[in-house]
């Protein structure tokens, strides 16, 4: 079990988290401030420390600073106010691994980034540990082959017979770099025997002595080791230069062993290269968030918004399931898309897939593919979404609808247990992210057993609340403004007084979404219709200052029957809140009929 060091001077939220951690499998010891939390983790050495950088006394920076010196290879989690930011890029600088920002509103986020700190932890010291076990095997058997070299002086063969078997590069050279031996591997490698030429024109293609040439410290007597990218080749090579020693002491030529590393110097490069990006994304981002009206294409500067920014960026960097929970016209989608922007897999597709809009008998054919054959209809071979989303995201909107039988074998694709094409026999896996969204209370639906636990906690592992528009109306000045000149080409500058003020007073049941439909209406028509609250003005007010409608009273009977169909929709999803299920009941259709109409008419 991995032990957690919580170090806070806020007993609340030190409770909080050891409370949380102690729930999620991992053995939590707390100190008060940073004079305790060091006398603890001297006495505990914890895997992890999460040390608080306001507190009294030693603050959290000394703390720190006392830890990654003291113990190089114990990762640090910083937990920090929302006005601390600096020091918590400070703290990053000086080798924490993350940060999180209080308040913890969900402790979800402390939980993953205690769980990506202790992997990247582990994957360095083993990296260090490959590394030093390298360093140790290539001496060992180095050392036992000069120790062959000075019992076998007299029996070359029995010599040679015993350098073929290793698998590295081996040669040995005179003081004036003249190759003396090559080993039947180094032959290969470089497509002859270069027996007598000169060791850096062979084996580097350089006119003269290498640059990181040590046989002046290797005729001296001492072993040495480099490591460098060879321009011959352009591979990376790890190698050690040993003394041969005469029967007189004196050293007779160089040893030189060599090892292809290629494939590790790649991985610690991108390692290191994906670190600096996001370390540097991430203190551009959050910088330009503080008091931003927008992010991306995400219109808002409430303290919501920017609460929502903060997890869109967190989200961004893990891979982990999101789930986005917000009413429908609150921009989920857009937010999908915002993460899926930010994160590594930009490059790759981003699939949308409606959940609700998938008839039962199609939805395991559209997710999973069909092959040629598999029905009738069936004339080629067809991929699925999760197919298109290789290398990607995949946006699952209104996720609550998906059924049960299908939420097994969705979750085992998740997973990594790959899935079987519809008539196929084959298994097939593919490399995807799920971002999924709803306005349903998933609990709910897991109570009532129309969603399964381990699917619910799976896409669960990063929640982000949307707030309706009626909560952040502060907004509504910027997003009028943004739909004027994105939908218009600001045709408009600004709306009329009157009109605006209805707009403030208006609850936005159908929120972001409505609101553009209005403002598109308004432009087109010059029309307003809205719902009149008990508090608003009087429409007549706002008629007053805005131009007769260009309506054509005499349009086509298909027009004006679309139109009415549009009127009587849009009235009923205004009346009942935008509750899908309560308006297709009274308009009597069914869910998807009305869905299909709504896309119609421009109300989605």
């Amino acid at each position: 079990m991995e032990k957690i060091l919580v170090i806070d001077d806020e007993p609340i939220i030190r409770e909080s988290m050891t409370s949380y951690l102690e729930d999620s499998g991992f053995m939590v010891c707390q100190a008060k401030d940073g004079r305790e939390g060091l006398a603890v983790f001297r006495r505990e050495h914890p895997d992890l420390v999460m040390v608080d950088l306001r507190m009294p006394g030693i603050d959290g920076l000394e703390v720190l600073s006392t830890v990654i010196t003291e113990s190089p290879d114990t990762p640090t989690l910083v937990v920090s106010g929302t006005g601390v930011i600096q020091d918590a890029i400070e703290a990053l600088s000086m080798g924490a691994l993350d940060f999180v920002t209080k308040p913890i509103l969900d402790m979800a986020v402390l939980e993953h980034a205690a769980k990506k700190a202790l992997e990247r932890a582990r994957l360095r010291v083993e990296n260090r540990r490959y590394r030093e076990h390298l360093e140790e095997e290539i001496r060992c058997r180095t050392a036992d082959l000069v120790e062959r070299t000075r019992a076998l002086q007299e029996s070359e063969t029995k010599l040679f017979a015993i350098i073929e078997l290793f698998e590295g590069l081996i040669y040995t050279s005179t003081r004036d770099h003249l190759i003396e031996f090559m080993n039947r591997k180094l032959m290969d490698h470089i497509g002859r025997d270069a027996t007598g030429e000169k060791c850096h024109s062979a084996l580097f293609d350089l006119a003269s002595a290498c640059p990181w040439c040590v046989n002046e410290k290797v005729f001296n007597g001492e072993t040495t080791r480099w490591e460098t990218r060879n321009p011959r080749d352009g591979r990376w090579y790890y190698g050690i230069n040993t003394p041969i020693f005469g029967s007189d002491g004196q050293v007779l030529k160089v040893q030189s062993i060599a090892m292809d590393i290629t494939d590790r110097k790649e991985v610690e490069e991108a390692l290191r290269e994906r670190e600096v990006r996001l370390r540097e994304e991430n203190t551009r981002l959050r910088s330009s968030l503080k008091g931003s009206g927008q992010f991306g294409r995400i219109i808002g500067k409430s303290d919501a918004m920017q609460k929502v920014y903060e997890t869109i960026l967190k989200a961004a960097q893990a891979d982990a399931g999101v789930i986005i929970y917000g009413e429908s016209g609150t921009g989920k989608e857009l937010v999908a898309q915002t993460i899926h922007e930010l994160s590594d897999r930009s490059l790759g597709p981003f699939v949308t897939v409606n959940c609700g809009a998938i008839p039962d008998t199609l939805i395991e054919s559209e997710f999973f593919g069909y092959r040629k054959g598999a029905f009738t209809g069936a004339t080629t071979d067809k991929p699925g979404f999760l197919d298109s989303a290789h290398g990607g995201t995949l946006f699952l909107d209104e996720v609550g609808e998906i059924p049960p039988n299908l939420q097994v074998k969705l979750l085992r694709a998740i997973e990594g247990g790959g899935y079987t094409p519809v008539g196929g026999d084959k298994l097939v896996k593919a490399d995807f992210r799920i971002v999924a969204a709803t306005h349903r209370d998933l609990r709910e639906r897991v109570e009532q057993q129309k969603m399964r636990q381990d699917f619910y906690y799976r896409i669960h592992l990063i929640p982000i609340f949307l707030p309706p528009l009626r909560l952040r109306k502060e907004d509504l000045p910027q997003l009028v403004h943004h739909f004027l000149n994105t939908l218009h080409g600001n045709i408009l500058h600004a709306l009329p007084e009157p009109v605006m003020r209805a707009i403030q007073r208006y609850d936005w049941p159908g929120n972001v979404r409505e609101l553009q439909n209005v403002i598109q209406r308004y432009v087109t028509l010059r029309e307003i219709d809205l719902p009149l609250a008990p508090d608003t003005v009087n429409l007549s007010e706002i008629a007053s200052s805005i131009p007769p409608s260009r309506n054509n009273p005499f349009a086509p009977l298909a027009e004006a029957l679309n139109d009415a169909e549009k009127s009587v929709v849009l009235q009923c999803l205004h009346a009942h809140q935008w509750k899908r299920g309560r308006v297709a009941q009274i308009l009597g259709i069914d869910r998807r009929t009305l869905f299909r109409k709504m896309k119609t008419h421009g109300l989605l």
